[in-house]
């Protein structure tokens, strides 16, 4: 699984449809994601997000959104990003036998920090939330939420450690079932 998704990476990067784009590869021992991240045109504050996550139970958790963020600025300390996102989910054998399927639209934002000492890290803490009128499927809620700690290599790449988890709250048990939970690390490249 984790195979498929570093060779899915490698077309994407060695495609010139790709050039000026970044892409986030992250693993952990159970599970592989690919992101991608696009400037929208003419809106240098704004970039669509769409990325897929995979797991060794065959969950599956595919998104894309529109994050919007302030005015860039090199000698920022930080950022501040709203955004929202539409999230689907696979989730299989919550109860023995079955795949659900969960949809849900949300809302939220990313908060983020550069450490001041030599700007080559910098952590953030993103949270999002689908409350029961936008989430759709076996669902009635779902949140998404994180944090990461990153480290700029160059201009173009930066390593990083993050937690993250996904929650779907199921209509029919009222219990959540995480879809995507733990410590990655990961990479993010920047083509230009």
């Amino acid at each position: 699984m984790i195979f498929r998704i570093a060779i899915a990476l490698v077309f994407l990067v060695s495609s010139s449809l790709t050039f000026g784009n970044t892409f986030d590869f992250s693993f952990n021992d159970s599970a592989g994601a690919l992101k991608y991240t696009a400037a929208i045109p003419n809106h240098e504050n704004a970039d669509f997000e769409g990325g897929a996550l995979a797991d060794k139970a065959n969950n599956n958790l595919f998104e894309a959104g529109i994050m919007l963020k302030g005015e860039p600025n090199e000698n920022a300390a930080g950022w501040l990003a709203l955004g929202g996102k539409a999230l689907a989910g696979l989730i299989h054998n919550y109860q023995p036998g079955t795949t659900l399927n969960a949809e849900s639209l949300m809302i939220g934002g990313e908060l983020g920090y550069i450490i001041q000492a030599n700007k080559r890290y910098s952590v953030a803490f993103y949270d999002y939330l689908g409350p029961g009128a936008t989430t759709f499927g076996v669902a009635n809620r779902a949140y998404q939420w994180g944090g990461h700690l990153d480290y700029d290599l160059n201009s173009g790449a930066k390593l990083y450690v993050e937690y993250r988890e996904t929650d779907f709250r199921i209509t029919a048990t009222g219990q959540s079932a995480t879809l995507d939970s733990g410590i990655y690390v990961g990479i993010k490249v920047g083509l230009k």
